[in-house]
């Protein structure tokens, strides 16, 4: 990802959340940091005051492939914020509903990857870990459960390998961690096992990554139909010199592409 416009100076080169806009004369083979992830935001992402917009669907996933790979609800069209709720699927309380898909993006506009890169060329990606985490307003009332990711990768360089996560809503507390896994390019699901499925207590969540290292990185897409609400959509990068999690909208000039991760998540109620 680039930058828009305007300057910023970070470790002595111009960049964009997606990377420097010309190689970073301070990475030089690094290794990956394995410590743990903080945003370097000091609001609570729990208050985020993001609109939702609720449609029903009728399909079920069709992701029946082993884990690492699988399809996106693809069928969805709308912009913003979807929760796709299965058809009669409510809970005996309210009318809430029992499981619900949540995702911020169009999988049409995730084209681009959200990454560190060099040279003006945003296909150019500049090997070093990335991290990023995008958080939801759950419609289940909790406790709930993660039973899903779902995400959008677009580039990959090296063999890079990435462990997907699902985090506490300000992002402190790490409540899953996948395997680690060498993903194609493409649009999948993770299936997450009956037994390590992670209850959520809380109204909010979020769900992450951290991929690659230092002879390779890892390019999720992003959607940048809409901006992101505040306290939303968080990244990082050793390539960048951008230590933990930030918000992406907090990045001057605007990063290219400036919008929502293309990753989502299915919950169930207990």
């Amino acid at each position: 990802m680039g930058l828009r416009g305007g300057r910023a100076r970070l470790a002595g080169c111009l960049v964009a959340l997606g990377g420097c806009l010309t190689e970073n004369p301070a990475y030089d083979g690094v290794t990956g940091s394995t410590s743990e992830l903080v945003p370097a935001s000091t609001a609570e992402p729990g208050t985020s005051t993001s609109t939702t917009t609720t449609t029903t669907d009728t399909s079920t996933s069709t992701s029946t492939a082993p884990v690492t790979t699988g399809v996106l609800d693809g069928e969805d069209t709308s912009t913003g914020t979807t929760i796709a709720l299965t058809t009669g699927d409510t809970s005996t309380t309210g009318g809430a509903p029992s499981t619900a898909e949540l995702h911020h993006y169009d999988p049409a506009n995730c084209v681009e990857p959200l990454w560190c890169y060099g040279a003006g060329n945003i296909w150019n990606g500049l090997d070093g870990e990335i991290r990023g985490a995008e958080c939801f307003d759950a419609p289940v009332p909790p406790p709930y459960r993660v039973r899903r990711i779902d995400y959008t990768l677009v580039s990959v360089s090296g063999q890079a390998r990435v462990r997907f996560q699902i985090r506490s809503a300000d992002l402190q507390e790490v409540l899953y961690t996948s395997e680690s896994f060498g993903l194609p390019v493409s649009s999948g699901s993770l299936e997450i096992s009956a037994p390590q499925q992670p209850v959520i207590e809380t109204g909010r969540f979020c769900v992450g990554f951290v991929g690659g290292d230092a002879k390779s990185t890892i390019g999720f897409g992003a959607d940048p139909s809409s901006l992101p609400s505040p306290q939303q959509s968080y990244f990082g990068s050793d390539a960048c010199d951008e230590a933990g999690l930030r918000d992406v909208n907090l990045f001057m000039p605007e990063v290219d592409p400036h919008g929502a991760w293309c990753l989502g998540a299915e919950i169930a109620a207990l």
